[in-house]
């Protein structure tokens, strides 16, 4: 991928990233968003911040996003907008919190296969079907 097209794949994400925060949150997406032409081993996105700068960065792997196909790509930046959104609202916003369960579920985003975000989510659905 030549910068310039990656550079317009950056901004095509962003653009998403926008229309997706629209959709679920009735806001626009307010950090940034950067496409890094690595290819990433062990993860589709991530989401960073810095509460000294203010930092919040949706970031995500051009070979990664390759191999994924569009509908994988659109899910994992939802998935990281899920962290942005808890994480400007103030709320809990790791993987493995039951707010980022429920607001995953709510707005239809993939879940993170790690151990921990598993282990939250069987939590959380075993929370639910108690309280039911």
């Amino acid at each position: 991928m030549t910068k310039a097209e990656l550079l317009a794949e950056q901004a095509r994400l962003l653009a998403l990233a926008n229309e997706l925060a629209r959709r679920h949150w009735g806001v626009d997406y307010t950090g940034t968003l950067r496409l890094t032409a690595r290819n990433w081993t062990r993860r589709g996105a991530s989401f960073a911040w810095n509460t000294e700068t203010g930092l919040q960065e949706i970031r995500m792997s051009a070979p990664v996003n390759e191999r994924l196909g569009p509908d994988n790509i659109a899910g994992n930046l939802l998935h990281e907008l899920v962290h942005w959104r808890l994480y400007t609202v103030g709320s809990p916003f790791r993987d493995d919190d039951a707010e980022f369960v429920a607001e995953c579920l709510r707005v239809g985003a993939p879940f993170s296969q790690t151990q921990a975000a598993q282990r939250a989510y069987q939590a959380y659905l075993q929370t639910e079907k108690e309280a039911a």
